[in-house]
């Protein structure tokens, strides 16, 4: 595995005393130290109008930050055993640790040729959910090697709602025992939002009739995917459709490879299904 790091850059910064060089210094010290993971941050997960506010806050966060980069360490090492032993892992892990602005927790993006897992430290959450962010994501980085059509930047909305649920359905076999809420949201707030997930089970399964060939990035789409709701659904509601689907599959017999390697033709047909006999009166 190899690992980056911008904590210690970042320290340098936020050790400064003064908030205005603090804020010069996060773009000509930190930032142009790591060149090519602010380009890949600041092209859809992290915005650059926050950095003042990032630098402004950085000199209370060095102890939180510390403890995140030993802790993320520690658990990006337990997942990667965890998905090897499955099975599951078998290319090199390229992982990035940085310091960013609260925009995002993680990701998966291309790295210098190769697909690699992005943590923000700074908004990595606390323990357990931290580990079943990191899982997550990891499912992720598996996913665009086992099915490369999953590493584009955009793909058809059945295709998401096939990665997305694949990941946390992965998430709950390799770390049972926590709640729904925990596996969709990392955290236990949410369990309103899981009943209005049932409650609206019809109006997901039309709007993904209706949508199953659009980009994921369409607004046409923006409550399956985005923290955003409309057409009388909850926001996210992809994510729950596809868990559903997903642990269907597996209950079926279908393995955790087998569910993370679906190409498109698959994804699209089981969404069309469920989505079919979930719309029927």
């Amino acid at each position: 595995m190899e690992i980056i790091s911008t904590v210690e850059a970042w320290r340098e910064m936020a050790e400064l005393p003064n908030a205005d060089d603090r804020a010069a210094a996060w773009v000509t010290n930190y930032e142009a130290t790591f060149p090519s993971v602010f380009e890949v941050y600041y092209s859809a997960w992290g915005s650059p109008a926050k950095r003042g506010d990032a630098a402004s806050q950085a000199h209370g966060l060095i102890d939180q930050i510390l403890a995140a980069e030993g802790r993320a360490r520690h658990l990006v090492a337990q997942a990667e055993n965890d998905f090897r032993e499955a099975g599951l892992l078998q290319e090199e892990l390229s992982v990035v640790l940085l310091v960013g602005a609260h925009t995002s927790n993680g990701w998966v993006a291309e790295h210098k040729g190769q697909r690699s897992l992005f943590l923000a430290l700074e908004y990595l959450g606390t323990p357990s959910f931290d580990d079943l962010l990191v899982v997550h994501e990891l499912s992720h980085v598996v996913q665009a090697q086992l099915s490369p059509a999953t590493g584009a930047r955009t793909y058809a909305s059945s295709l998401a709602v096939m990665v997305e649920g694949a990941a946390t359905a992965t998430s709950r076999v390799l770390r049972p025992g926590h709640t729904d809420s925990a596996y969709l949201w990392m955290d236990d707030d949410h369990q309103e939002w899981l009943n209005n997930c049932d409650a609206s089970a019809a109006a997901i399964a039309s709007l993904l009739l209706r949508h199953a060939d659009t980009p994921d990035d369409d607004g046409a789409v923006a409550p399956l995917f985005r923290n955003r709701p409309g057409h009388g659904i909850p926001a996210r509601a992809g994510y729950w459709a596809g868990e559903r689907i997903a642990r269907a599959m597996l209950q079926d017999g279908t393995d955790l490879r087998e569910l993370l390697s679906v190409k498109p033709p698959e994804a699209r047909t089981r969404v069309i299904k469920w989505a079919t006999a979930t719309h029927s009166p």
